[in-house]
């Protein structure tokens, strides 16, 4: 699971440094551009939908056949000759990114349930790390003479050997356990949609940081590209040492501190950031709204893992993971639009504020069923 998020990381981290190539290497417009990264989350949030179904089939062989899909996608991407082939592999990617989402919640609590240890965090630590480093990688090959199709053959393979290392060869249900009659999980649907709203939340306030936090240092700061980039640097670092701090002081706090102790050191970070009083400031501001808000999704996905049945897990995880992405899809044309009007610092003091409605969240956890492997 670890060499899966980590991979995935660095997929996305070294994406951004990989469009321009793309872009020119392929003549692209800006719309054709646009269009063809939108078949990213056109094709995501069907297949978080339907991984939770087909993870109840495939159990713990699904996060490695959806990560060995992504492998492929990654490899289709850099063998793209034409606009149309790019945005077809577009669409793979995104699939099997979204599928990867939500089967690495799955497995995560099938297995926390099947072996007792706490692995949320830590495993949700690897991406933003992972993000980090390729990012500034995928920068250098670049500039000494790598090409696009080279840097994504990389990935692609390394993809390819953590969906290899994923490979589980013990089943997710302990033998001990008995099965439930109840193939699904109607009666928990409203506290399930309540904390992927709260999820949603989070995202949302996490993907105004990464998308808009350069931005936020070069027009009120004045910063230079390179300092500006290390806006969402500093919230990425902040997210990896915020999941491995949960990871080990997590369970002696409990699920809720863990959620509004989030919610109130993310909205203390981003006023902070949003302040802009110097670049220092911004930036650790942003890191601190990272650190506080890393533990609320995986606290939030493992708190779901370990209240619902055994067969009614993946869909409950598929479910909550859905409803919280679109909180991540929402983020950059809520934010683009209100900052037409008010003003991107404005905006990013009104999104801190969302810190509250994650404190408050954390309530819905207290609507959850009890965590008793209910069968």
């Amino acid at each position: 699971m670890l060499a899966v998020a980590a991979s995935w990381g660095l997929f996305w981290g070294g994406w951004a440094a990989l469009i321009p190539e793309i872009k020119a290497d392929l003549a692209l417009t800006d719309q054709q551009l646009g269009l063809a990264l939108f078949a990213v989350p056109v094709a995501a949030v069907p297949s978080m939908v339907l991984t939770g179904r087909l993870a109840q089939r495939l159990a713990q062989h699904t996060l490695p056949v959806v990560t060995g899909v992504f492998a492929l996608g990654v490899l289709l991407v850099g063998f793209s000759g034409s606009y149309v082939t790019f945005a077809a592999s577009l669409l793979v990617v995104g699939a099997a990114s979204g599928a990867i989402e939500v089967a690495l919640n799955a497995t995560m609590a099938a297995r926390e349930a099947r072996d007792g240890e706490r692995l949320f965090n830590k495993v949700h630590a690897a991406t933003p790390m992972a993000m980090v480093v390729a990012a500034p990688c995928v920068g250098l090959a670049r500039q000494l003479g790598a090409s696009a199709l080279a840097v994504l053959v990389v990935i692609a393979v390394l993809v390819a050997l953590s969906a290899v290392v994923a490979i589980d060869p013990n089943g997710w249900v302990d033998k001990a356990e008995s099965t439930s009659a109840e193939a699904s999980p109607r009666r928990y649907y409203v506290p399930l949609v309540v904390v992927g709203a709260v999820a949603a939340t989070v995202l949302l306030m996490e993907n105004a940081v990464e998308q808009w936090g350069a931005i936020h240092l070069e027009t009120e700061l004045a910063a230079g590209p390179l300092l500006a980039s290390f806006a969402p640097a500093a919230y990425m670092a902040g997210l990896s040492a915020g999941r491995l701090l949960a990871q080990w002081q997590g369970a002696a706090l409990g699920d809720r501190a863990l959620v509004v102790a989030g919610g109130a050191l993310g909205l203390v970070g981003m006023v902070v950031g949003a302040a802009a009083w110097s670049p220092a400031t911004t930036l650790i501001g942003f890191a601190v709204a990272g650190i506080g808000l890393a533990p609320v999704v995986p606290t939030l996905m493992g708190a779901v893992g370990r209240a619902v049945a055994n067969d009614q897990r993946s869909k409950a995880i598929s479910l909550v993971t859905t409803i919280g992405y679109a909180g991540f899809l929402s983020s950059p044309p809520l934010v683009g639009t209100l900052a037409g009007w008010l003003g991107l610092p404005v905006v990013l003091m009104v999104v801190a504020m969302f810190g509250l409605v994650v404190m408050a969240g954390a309530a819905a956890l207290r609507l959850l069923p009890t965590p008793a492997r209910a069968t």
